[in-house]
């Protein structure tokens, strides 16, 4: 701007005509570029027409310092120059756009790797370091359980493994085998908040809030028709606190005891309520011991020996009377859903009729359970102890 003014009004006349000229283009030239490598591309046609609209207030004040206006001649240079700097900047944007993005893209193919037919990616077990996305191939999901294995589930190419571990920061439910040659892109929870220094997302950025999109949907579907979200997120963490107070909501069965299955084994609750993409924990764990059933209030009649844990849901609902039932079963411990209507979440794993999986084993552990299935606010963790 300095030499877009220098040029016009500083230089007396018939002296240094030609470093006239030169500095009016400079200075214009200058202005030009800077209009569309700093300004967003909506605004590029208001900052041309402003800094041509600069050169000719100029010629306009010119006489004030000696000098006549001269539309034909500086005022013509001024907007050439202009043009020639728009289109200089646009040049240079492409060229950074391009730089950024093949540096992105080279990080992208670092972070690449390969896995032949019957490799192990992950084990079941391990700390939960990063999750992967599947680029080619397949990828089979294996649980191991009293020493016998079952397959959960196969992926494929755009879908995401090992993704749960690392976002609960817990270990690997479940065993990660390639099928055939995979090509698949790692990354850690630290790379995934990553932002680019540019403003554009990185693509860690695109994953996790297509996983934030998962989580929302079915709470979508279950706030439909609700006028008032703040009634039902009043019940939901009343519904929390009657779970820390464990006493107040368990009930035992006629006889007075907990039956034992022959077997004194306990596992540890933790509730939790989520609303949006945020969880409110309980402040302690509660101690239960199996059988184990958990529903709405009231619950179901006829479970004899088996202690219930019943929470008050207003409609909408997403629990049933009976929503599953925990018990230990020849060695191992059992999760069975034979009845609920939206099912259950195991650790990513969907139980329940409507899945065609009424009963999964649950290895010594932790697990994240969610009663009412994807979508419901009742979140929990499940601490499984190791049976002799």
């Amino acid at each position: 701007m300095i030499c877009a003014v220098i040029g016009s009004l500083m230089a007396e006349k018939g002296k240094a005509v030609e470093m006239d000229k030169i500095v009016h283009f400079v200075g214009y030239t200058m202005l030009g570029g800077l209009m569309i490598m700093g300004l967003r591309p909506i605004l590029w046609p208001f900052g041309l027409v402003g800094v041509a609209a600069m050169s000719a207030a100029l010629e306009l004040i010119q006489p004030i310092f000696g000098r006549t206006t001269d539309w034909g001649g500086d005022f013509v240079t001024n907007c050439l120059a202009v043009t020639a700097g728009g289109s200089v900047g646009l040049i240079g944007r492409f060229l950074w756009s391009y730089i950024r993005t093949e540096a992105v893209n080279a990080e992208i193919r670092k972070a690449t790797v390969g896995f032949v037919d019957g490799q192990v990616i992950f084990r079941q077990g391990e700390p939960s370091d990063k999750f992967y996305i599947i680029r080619s191939g397949q990828v089979v999901l294996t649980r191991e359980a009293n020493g016998s294995t079952s397959e959960l589930a196969k992926a494929g190419p755009g879908e995401v493994v090992g993704e749960m571990g690392v976002l609960q920061g817990l270990s690997r439910s479940a065993t990660a085998t390639a099928k055939g040659k995979c090509w698949l892109y790692g990354m850690t929870l630290q790379e995934l908040e990553d932002k680019r220094l540019d403003g554009q997302e990185h693509p860690g950025s695109v994953v996790a809030r297509v996983l934030a999109q998962r989580l929302r949907k079915s709470t979508e579907k279950m706030e439909q028709g609700q006028k008032e979200f703040g009634i039902a997120l009043e019940n939901a963490q009343a519904a929390v606190v009657a779970a820390q107070a464990v006493q107040s909501v368990a009930m035992v069965p006629a006889g007075g005891q907990a039956a034992k299955s022959g077997r004194h084994v306990e596992v540890k609750l933790r509730m939790g309520w989520r609303s949006g993409e945020e969880v409110n924990w309980s402040a302690e764990e509660s101690t239960h011991v199996l059988p184990l059933a958990f529903g709405r209030n009231p619950g179901p009649s006829g479970l004899v020996g088996t202690e219930l844990i019943l929470l008050d849901e207003n409609p909408p609902q997403r629990l049933d009377p009976l929503q599953f039932q925990i018990h230990a079963q020849g060695g191992t411990i059992v999760l069975k859903d034979e009845i609920s209507t939206y099912g259950n979440e195991v650790s990513g794993v969907s139980v329940g009729p409507a899945f065609g999986v009424t009963e999964i084993d649950l290895p010594a552990g932790q697990h994240v359970l969610i009663a009412g299935g994807e979508g419901s606010p009742y979140v929990m963790v499940l601490d499984v102890p190791e049976l002799g």
